[in-house]
């Protein structure tokens, strides 16, 4: 079995790149993993869908994956020529949970990956991953104001809601439910300054309490 060595991992329900990490995330420093080479489809199968993978491989890889206190019981990194990605599974061999690397971690692995051979895994496609359309930090910033005007408009804070109505739409309404109404179609759109700036806004008001 091939290992790898010294690897910071984040590990969460959907692929993320490292660039979308936030600064709340649980980092793991990994002291040693079992590292496998598969083929592309292999690979494509296992980063894009929800898969179980069998007893064998489980197995195979049971209390590999030490970290820097304690072990992860089933975890491995799997990589074909051009990818690789970190895996969590339960003890059926569903993935719960999967992590990207940082690029030079990336990089020196797909290195180092040339030098083992190829791994067949066994598996099954359970059902495809969500598309992601927007990068997690803007997905992050929408969740956050969709909260906060949610909670304004059901405890009917109504000057706040007029506030925040005036700095995003640079107009004033005494229409509640147009306002709540035009806050949420606009968090259907694409992200833009003025988003930014609510979100920014909202922060600030619980800083201040």
């Amino acid at each position: 079995m091939n290992y790898f060595y010294d690897i910071t991992l984040n590990f969460l329900d959907e692929n993320y790149l490292f660039y979308e990490w936030l600064e709340y995330d649980n980092l793991e420093y990994i002291k040693k993993i079992p590292l496998y080479q598969v083929n592309t489809k292999t690979f494509k199968d296992l980063y894009q869908n929800k898969c179980r993978v069998d007893e064998e491989f489980l197995k195979e890889i049971k209390n590999k994956t030490i970290k820097k206190k304690g072990k992860i019981t089933y975890a491995a990194l799997i990589a074909d020529k051009n990818n690789v990605s970190a895996f969590e599974f339960l003890d059926d061999g569903t993935i719960i949970a999967r992590s990207s690397l940082n690029l030079r971690d990336e990089l020196s692995i797909l290195e180092y990956i040339y030098t083992t051979v190829y791994k067949d895994i066994k598996y099954e496609i359970i059902e495809p991953l969500p598309i992601q359309k927007e990068i997690r930090l803007c997905t992050k910033i929408k969740k956050f104001i969709l909260v906060e005007i949610n909670k304004l408009y059901h405890d009917k804070n109504i000057n706040k809601l007029k506030y925040l109505y005036l700095e995003w739409f640079k107009e004033t309404s005494d229409n509640i439910d147009k306002i709540y109404q035009d806050m949420q179609n606009s968090l259907e759109k694409e992200i833009n300054e003025t988003t930014v700036h609510i979100y920014d806004l909202i922060k600030l008001s619980y800083n201040n309490v």
